[in-house]
This record gives structure tokens, sequence and C-alpha cells, in this order.
């Protein structure tokens, strides 16, 4: 079934989300620090929509600071969409900065996805991602080899190195590899400057915002069965920035053409909030 692709750019491409609302209301999670101190936590809503169709809603929540960062994420299909294809992870992140460059420590996934409960957790040692934990096992994919994934970082400690980057740099330059456990995908990022935010949807930000393309490809951890001709292609995609309040720079919309979807629109769907 075709959707499932998307339950995949949940987990580990690109919102890519890629890429996490519950609810408008929605309350802060709780995320470890090393520091007895660390800056204020914030909460986001997305709502995800495939062809103008509204399929699930992603609660964020996540505190950076220059040299430690922490973030979670729940996305799950819509009422009406879950009685085809529930989806319902919750995901968690945290680790470093060095310079430029993000350094995760534990990235955890749990859920249902894909007609069964699952179970993932990942740890980190001198940029190598170990995958400690994977429920169920899942044999019938080519293995990602440690070689081809050493340096790989998780989706949510990607994401939250594009926003370090934006908010420290304006820019949104790169390339990184990301690994769920299961597949490997490349990301490449290009700034493409201050312009005009596109309208449409049912949200409308500001009028002007950073905008960054990148571009995600999976390159392991194929099903054998599978066909990888439309898997394999390049999925090209945008996201624009903008600053809100004292929050700085937001992502507010993602765009993402999927070679099986179409176009996938994840949209800022409230004003974020911020807890200490």
């Amino acid at each position: 079934m075709p959707f499932s692709c998307l339950k995949r750019m949940a987990l580990g491409r690109s919102f890519l989300g890629a890429c996490a609302a519950l609810s408008i209301s929605i309350a802060p999670v709780g995320l470890a620090c090393a520091q007895e101190q660390r800056p204020p936590q914030t909460a986001l809503t997305y709502s995800v929509f495939v062809h103008g169709l509204h399929v699930m809603n992603i609660q964020a929540s996540y505190w950076l600071s220059d040299q430690q960062y922490g973030v979670a994420a729940q996305v799950k299909t819509t009422a009406l969409f879950g009685l085809f294809m529930k989806t319902d992870l919750s995901m968690q992140a945290q680790g470093r900065f060095d310079g430029r460059a993000v350094e995760p420590e534990k990235f955890t996934t749990a859920g249902w996805s894909r007609r069964s409960m699952r179970r993932a957790t990942i740890v980190y040692k001198d940029g190598m991602p170990e995958v400690s934990v994977l429920e169920p096992a899942e044999t019938d994919r080519e293995p990602v080899t440690q070689e081809e994934r050493k340096g790989a970082v998780d989706v949510l400690s990607a994401l939250i190195g594009i926003l370090h980057q934006a908010r420290s740099q304006q820019s949104c330059q790169g390339q990184e590899k990301l690994f769920d456990g299961l597949r490997l995908t490349t990301l490449s990022l290009q700034t493409a400057g201050t312009v005009k935010l596109p309208s449409g949807g049912p949200w409308d930000w500001g009028e002007t915002g950073l905008r960054c393309n990148f571009v995600g490809q999976q390159v392991k951890g194929f099903h054998f069965s599978s066909d990888k001709s439309k898997l394999h292609n390049p999925q090209p995609g945008r996201v624009w920035f903008e600053n809100i309040g004292n929050l700085g720079l937001v992502a507010v919309r993602i765009e993402l053409d999927h070679p099986k979807l179409g176009r996938i629109n994840v949209l800022l769907s409230s004003t974020p909030k911020q807890y200490p």
C-alpha cells in the first residue's frame, strides 16, 4: 500500500520530518540534560497533508543551546486516515554540537507502525551508530554495514542540526547521512536565501523567511523484494524558517516531493509555545 511510504518518511527521511500535533493544546516533553540549567523548551504542532488530505499530526518539543540539544516528537495519523493505515510513534534524541556539526548521543523510537508494535534504540560511539534494540527484527532487508553507516545521524538530530545552523549562521549548507536502524539515506542541503513565504494551505504565517532546499535519497536498507526504481530516486524538498516572537527561527512549512505519494506538505498549525 503506497501510504506506508509516509511512515518511513516519519521514521527516517525527511520530513524527512520530515519528519510531529496530537492536539492544539500541548504539554512539553521531558528531556534529559547534563547541565543543571538548560534553555527554555519550545513546543510546536504540525499537520501533514498529502494531495490536500490531512493524514497526520506531529507534536514536537525541543531545547537547544550552543553546545547541547534535546528533541522529542510524536507522530500520529488522523482519526479518518488511521482507519486505513494507523501510525502512533514517539521518538526522542539528545546530543551535542561541535561547531556546525551535530553529534547525537542516543535516539529512541517506540509505537505502532506498519501493522506492528515497534521499538528501536540507537546509541552513538565515536560517530558510529550502534543499534542496541530493534523489535521486531527485519531480516528481509539488505544490511547496512558499519562502514556505510559511520557518521550517520538520526532524523531528529538532523532536523535540530538544520535549525541550529539556520539560527546561528542564517544558512543551511551541508550534507548528512541518516540511519534509522534499518535504512540509510543521504541528505544534501543548500541555502536559497530570504524569500517570500508561499501561500496556500489552512495556515499562513509571515511574509518572508529563510528558505532551505534539500534532497533526500535512500541508498541502502531496501527490502529484498521491493522495486527500487522509485524509492531509490532523489526526493527534493524545501523548508521555510520564520522569526516568530522571541523564539527565533522556527520551521513553518516543509514541502517534500515523494516519488510515490507526490507532494507532501508539513505545516506549522499553531503558534509555538515556550516552557521553562
